[in-house]
């Protein structure tokens, strides 16, 4: 848009010079001036959407591209890091392994005294854009000072995605040898519960009646807002609510809206479902302030799958609330399916990825590798694992304890996300993370707003206003009164 008309100074050529007759040419400079006020003169304006509204409606509620999921083996033939007698005599190692998929990030357990370790764990994540995205493996020898290196592995994801399912020994980058033995499977998100009996029937969760272990369905949920809640204890004031997510032992929650009784949230989150059959999705709103509930329903997961493309997009009655509070969401229930392909034996794959090497200097910088703290998973059946994530709530704690020039630190609660881990482009070592405890295996609940990341992604395709064959947009001018 434009402040003020500008000046026009028009050069007619050819036959256009028939308008600079006297009494035409007065006549059609005001005739454009007219119109360019009438589309761009202040308070009209050109209005040039950066993103159209179907882009907009799938940052909103971001569908993942797959699953992936994680069998961390074992490892053979690893270095042995630990020495006695000032180095004399060589020991063994006691592995760990740290693995990355964007900012969802699994520790696995410690195996003492081990070239050879044997983890047998599993861990799922979420893979929103796996074009130029990868797998990120590393191997560290735990130790009392700092952890040394044992290697380190990259894999394809777009290669994973092509083959479904690889099961072989990678030989480990930057090291002299050592290899290490994966199962990756490449879960696709299926609309329908056609496969789900068959899905169930894989993972052994139509038997078992727990609400833990292999993820047979992932829950997507788009949280918009509430309307009419209560006022909470106090007569006319307006409370600070919150949502508190949960299915089975996996809870989040949303972000607080301050002094409202008509919070809109617009935020994401993804739950993985063992068994949609005997979960459900239970909501409370709470307030914050005054530490009690504003309303709250439970949703079995089962009407999902009776619904339309296992969607639901309604607002939804509050029971203990106003008599019409309501909150608005949209839920969709996807089933995770492994679609194995035929293969000859003799076939070839290029999954694995050579990593640039780092320096040793960089490597001896790292100091004890640290993970959150999560309860012990149980030893008869397996525990959701919950990748190392952001944390809202405790940014600036990690922040002022961090020593000048130190590297990040990794929070220290599970039940959050963000994307600043993705958008960083540190090569993360052990040395970031900030509690020291192996994360338990078996897939993760952690949310993933990736609606952020894509528009980030979208307007950086924008060059300076600009995109391909097209002119500046303009300049845009600020009055503050």
């Amino acid at each position: 848009f434009l402040c003020n008309l500008q000046l026009l100074e028009i050069n007619w050529t050819g036959l256009t010079n028939l308008l600079d007759v006297p009494g035409l040419n007065g006549l059609s400079d005001t005739i454009i001036l007219d119109i360019i006020s009438n589309y761009l003169v202040l308070p009209n304006r050109i209005t040039v959407p950066l993103v159209s509204e179907v882009q907009i409606a799938q940052l909103r509620f971001p569908i993942p591209k797959g699953v992936l999921r994680i069998h961390f083996i074992e490892a053979q033939d690893l270095e042995g890091k630990d020495t006695y007698l000032k180095g004399i005599v060589k020991g063994k190692s006691d592995p760990y392994g740290i693995i990355r998929v964007g900012n969802q990030i699994f520790q696995s357990k410690v195996i003492k005294e081990n070239l050879n370790p044997k983890w047998n764990e599993v861990y799922e994540a979420l893979v929103y854009e796996h074009p130029g995205q990868e797998l990120e493996i590393e191997l560290f020898d735990e130790d009392p000072d700092k952890d040394d290196f044992l290697g380190s592995l990259m894999i394809d994801l777009i290669e994973v995605e092509k083959e479904r399912l690889l099961d072989e020994w990678f030989t480990l980058d930057e090291v002299s040898k050592g290899k290490l033995h994966l199962k990756l499977e490449w879960l696709t998100l299926m609309p329908t519960a056609e496969n789900l009996d068959k899905v169930l029937t894989s993972i052994k969760a139509d038997k078992d009646q727990a609400n833990d272990g292999l993820s047979s369905a992932l829950l997507i949920l788009y949280l918009d807002s509430a309307r009419n809640l209560p006022s909470g204890k106090k007569i006319n004031s307006n409370p600070n609510p919150l949502v508190l997510l949960s299915v089975g032992h996996k809870a989040q929650e949303s972000k607080i809206r301050y002094k409202t009784n008509e919070p809109v949230w617009e935020e994401n989150f993804t739950f993985f479902v063992h068994n949609p059959k005997r979960q459900d999705l239970e909501v409370e709103v709470r307030d914050e302030q005054h530490q009690c509930s504003l309303g709250n329903f439970k949703l079995p997961l089962s009407q999902l799958l009776e619904s339309e493309d296992l969607t639901m997009h309604q607002r939804f009655h509050l029971s203990n609330s106003g008599p019409n509070s309501t909150i608005n969401m949209k839920i969709a229930l996807r089933v995770l399916s492994l679609e194995k392909q035929a293969r000859s034996p003799d076939h070839q794959h290029s999954a694995q990825v050579k990593r640039p090497s780092l320096s040793k200097d960089a490597r001896k910088s790292s100091f004890k590798p640290q993970v959150p703290v999560s309860p012990p998973p149980d030893s008869n059946k397996p525990v959701p694992a919950s990748p190392v994530t952001d944390s809202d709530k405790k940014t600036d704690t990690a922040e002022k304890s961090q020593p000048p020039n130190a590297s990040p630190q990794w929070p220290t609660d599970l039940s959050r996300s963000s994307s600043s881990l993705h958008a960083s482009n540190f090569s993360y070592s052990p040395s970031h993370l900030s509690v020291k405890e192996p994360t338990p295996s078996i897939a993760s609940d952690i949310s993933l707003p990736i609606a952020t990341q894509e528009l980030r992604q979208r307007l950086r395709q924008l060059e300076n206003g600009t995109t391909l064959g097209q002119s500046p947009l303009g300049q845009i001018q600020l009055t503050i009164r």
